[in-house]
């Protein structure tokens, strides 16, 4: 099986312009403000719900297509998640420019809190080789909250090449640096003054497109009361329409928001019984298509209604151009749903659930777990959460988060499944402190979720969650017997996880032949199983192993496959990747290119602080400030220890990173130097050849062949040299060799 990560799947209707409602009134002097913007930056339509700011993006959208095209995202509040955002905005991209940003959807999922650095100039890159200039459509932008997005988004603005215009929607104004872009005339905005209708575009739509025959007066008073909210006049006219006595009827209008809920009532009173019914129970989708309501009211002439409803002008959104999945207007959809938990608020469970099997049949996931959550079947929804929080938690911890916080945290505490699932939202978060608690209850409360599953026993999956949260905190001792404790789990993912886990721990103790020991079986479990990142680590960690063991080839092997599997799988910014940059750092520095060492390692240390990992990180500086010791750059080294003493200062048991850390000190006089005796007086004559052959190429085995020695005894003489020249690796026993003239 592959290893790759498949691309998100996306909501293909979310990616469509909505069509133009029959009978839309034209706003052809705001399109042709929209269209002259052109040389901006942005395109910002601001106004509150039901002000035509959809339907003026997408005439705009048509009285371009000849010169440019729009690529358009509908978002929705399951869309406040930076990856989930991000993959829409490039599927968007990719209905204009088939193909795009592949480099940067690869990225996406591992970038993290790092994503501004990590994906935006990739993307921002791949869209000034655009061959024609895009317009980029967000609308209902206001339904994300989350900071990471807002962010992110006004870094793409600040830097968007000429080929890109961004167009938002919003009911809120958008964090993104406003009045900088209005000051140097990169903003086009539109406001709630500007899409009201004024008096000749409120008779053109209640005269004309809905042929209601006002007198001008009525029209004047509509238009004022309504103060020109298009969804308003639009919502008026519909109650207008049973109305005997039309002007004593818009006489007695007003225009607040109570007021505009009646309009919607009455809109829904006035049409047949069926369909009325329809839109109630419907009223509970976020989006429809016939088989589903079909499924969810129970009615076999579902689709022959919700096309009655769409015909009829009821507030109701196609999705995209096959008329197959459709919306409710917002307004009418809270209408709804409002006095549908008013009249059977018990119906409204069922109707979830109808939705929740119509889904997890269909294979959506995640509206699947939504509407159970809703239906309150809790042990239905936690089922599937915890089936599917694993690979869902391979793009982020969010929509996991979301899952479970739907539950409550009662459910989950008392769920030892959705405990485990918590602690690695918690982990993957940063909130170590917090994981530890939810992994206790798994303990505690062992009354769902005992029998083994594809990940183990109950036993097993806890203490391999607790042993990567020591590894992610930094505790040698407390990973390798947590990991060592689940050895025997018979389940393929948990023996390789505890096997992975065991083998980092015992190299990060100063143990290389114990840990090569448990990683090479580990490596070879892990071949062609689809655990990409359980596989990368292991790969990583016994690169480093062998490297420092003195086995070059076996290592750059090792490497080579590892680099392939960050290529293909995605995760060339994930944190994941960073014992592997150290590794080829290594491998570098053994073949004499320094400057690649330097780069290999200081991009190791850049991956690992990214995910507060104290052990990767303290490892790869350490291990690149011995390079710049080796390059007689004594500040340089220097200013590399000092960081890798704070990192580990945060880790509980670093292992033998402290002791490497103290040697490295001792020769960079940033402690006290120990007493001893000259140290070339200290290495015998062997040991002095092992060293200059330590400075060459060559693996112990062949150091051997060459002094016509055993393995072991290389090996012997090659840990009485480190000892004696207070160092723990090859590399520094070289620099430190040469320090002493020794080579």
């Amino acid at each position: 099986m592959s290893g790759t990560l498949p691309e998100p799947v996306l909501v293909a209707t979310k990616l469509h312009a909505p069509d133009l409602e029959r009978g839309h009134v034209p706003r052809d002097v705001l399109v042709v403000r929209l269209a002259g913007g052109v040389k901006g930056r942005l395109a910002l339509v601001c106004a509150p719900a039901g002000w035509g700011k959809t339907t003026l993006l997408s005439q705009w959208r048509i009285a371009e297509r000849k010169h440019r095209p729009f690529a358009w995202v509908s978002l929705d509040p399951t869309d406040d998640d930076p990856v989930r955002f991000w993959s829409y905005v490039i599927g968007a991209l990719r209905t204009v420019a088939p193909g795009f940003g592949g480099g940067t959807l690869a990225a996406l999922p591992n970038a993290g809190p790092a994503l501004i650095d990590v994906v935006l100039p990739r993307l921002i890159n791949e869209l000034a080789e655009l061959e024609a200039p895009v317009v980029l459509v967000l609308d209902d932008y206001h339904a994300i909250r989350d900071e990471l997005v807002h962010a992110s988004l006004a870094y793409l603005v600040q830097h968007a090449p000429r080929t890109l215009q961004l167009a938002v929607a919003s009911r809120t104004e958008p964090p993104l640096s406003l009045p900088k872009l209005r000051a140097a005339g990169q903003l086009v905005e539109i406001r709630a003054d500007d899409l009201r209708f004024d008096g000749a575009e409120a008779a053109t739509l209640l005269n004309g497109s809905l042929a209601l025959g006002l007198d001008d007066e009525d029209v004047a008073r509509l238009q004022e009361r309504t103060e020109g909210w298009p969804a308003g006049l639009q919502l008026a006219a519909l109650s207008l329409r049973t109305r005997a006595d039309r002007g004593a009827y818009v006489r007695e209008l007003s225009g607040d928001d109570r007021q505009i809920g009646d309009f919607l009532g009455e809109v829904i009173d006035a049409v047949p019984e069926r369909l009325r019914e329809f839109l109630l129970r419907t009223s509970v989708l976020e989006r429809m298509c016939a088989p589903l309501c079909e499924a969810v009211v129970g009615d076999p002439d579902a689709g022959a209604l919700l096309d009655e409803a769409y015909r009829s002008n009821l507030f109701v959104v196609a999705l995209d151009e096959r008329g197959h999945w459709y919306r409710y207007h917002h307004l009418l959809r809270d209408l709804l749903r409002s006095e549908l938990g008013r009249r059977e608020g018990d119906a409204v469970r069922d109707l979830h659930a109808r939705a929740s099997a119509w889904h997890w049949r269909a294979g959506d996931v995640d509206d699947a777990i939504v509407h159970a959550i809703a239906a309150g079947e809790v042990e239905t929804a936690s089922d599937m959460i915890a089936a599917h929080w694993h690979p869902f938690l391979q793009g982020g911890p969010r929509t996991v988060e979301r899952w479970l916080d739907g539950l409550g945290e009662a459910v989950v505490q008392a769920d030892a499944r959705l405990c485990v699932a918590r602690a690695w939202t918690l982990m993957l978060s940063g909130r170590f402190d917090a994981a530890e608690p939810v992994l206790d209850a798994a303990e505690r409360h062992p009354l769902r979720g005992v029998a083994p599953d594809a990940f183990g026993t109950l036993e097993g999956k806890v203490a391999l969650t607790r042993a990567s949260l020591a590894y992610m905190r930094g505790d040698v001792g407390r990973t390798a017997a947590l990991a060592g404790s689940a050895v025997d789990e018979e389940a393929p993912a948990a023996k390789a996880l505890a096997g992975m886990l065991l083998g980092a721990a015992r190299a990060f103790a100063g143990d290389g032949t114990g840990a090569a020991e448990v990683l090479e079986p580990t490596r070879r479990m892990l071949e062609h199983a689809p655990a990409p990142q359980m596989r990368l680590t292991t790969l990583g960690t016994l690169a480093v192993v062998r490297l420092e063991a003195g086995e070059t080839e076996a290592a750059a092997v090792l490497i080579a496959d590892a680099e392939r599997l960050i290529e293909d799988s995605g995760f060339v910014e994930s944190p994941t990747a960073s014992l592997t940059h150290t590794g080829a750092g290594m491998l570098a520095e053994a073949r004499g290119d320094l400057d690649a060492a330097e780069a290999s390692y200081a991009r190791a240390a850049v991956l690992a602080a990214r995910a507060r990992w104290p052990l990767d990180h303290a490892h790869a500086l350490l291990t690149h400030a011995a390079c710049r010791r080796r390059r007689r750059d004594t500040a340089g080294a220097r200013a590399l220890a000092r960081d890798a003493r704070t990192v580990l200062a945060t880790a509980p048991d670093p292992g033998a990173l402290s002791e490497r850390l103290a040697a490295l000190e001792r020769t960079l006089q940033l402690a006290a130097p120990v007493t001893r005796e000259r140290v070339d007086g200290d290495l015998s004559e062997r040991e002095l050849d092992v060293l200059r052959l330590l400075a060459g190429d060559l693996s112990q085995r062949e150091i051997g062949a060459e002094l016509f020695v055993s393995f072991n005894t290389v090996k012997t003489h090659t840990k009485t040299v480190f000892r004696k020249l207070g160092v723990s690796s090859r590399a520094d026993a070289v620099a430190r060799g040469r320090e002493l003239g020794l080579l």
